[in-house]
């Protein structure tokens, strides 16, 4: 797959999980506390935002499988769902 097609799957996702969580009313750090349990909340803040906006004209890190799950499920969407919901929004991974 080329860098910029999973990068744009992964940005959309981020998109759409951006979108759930201000709906659902939880903060990075609440997110951040689901995501990385055995980290201190501003590193597990940190690496989200790192997902969302990297900053200093970065590429975002690339996302997990794990964390795509966890993200999900998190905001309260089936991660199965969100998958086919990110694909059919991308021209080139319509199914």
């Amino acid at each position: 797959m080329p860098e910029e097609l999973r990068m744009a799957i992964e940005q959309k996702a981020i998109q759409l999980i951006e979108e759930r969580r201000k709906v659902a009313r939880i903060t990075i750090d609440q997110l951040a506390t689901v995501l990385y349990p055995e980290k201190p909340v501003a590193s597990g803040r940190m690496m989200i935002q790192r997902l969302r906006r990297p900053q200093g004209g970065r590429e975002p890190r690339k996302m997990s499988l794990g964390e795509f799950v966890e993200l999900f499920r998190a905001v309260g969407v089936n991660p199965v769902q969100a998958l086919g919901v990110v694909l059919q929004e991308i021209e080139d991974t319509k199914i």
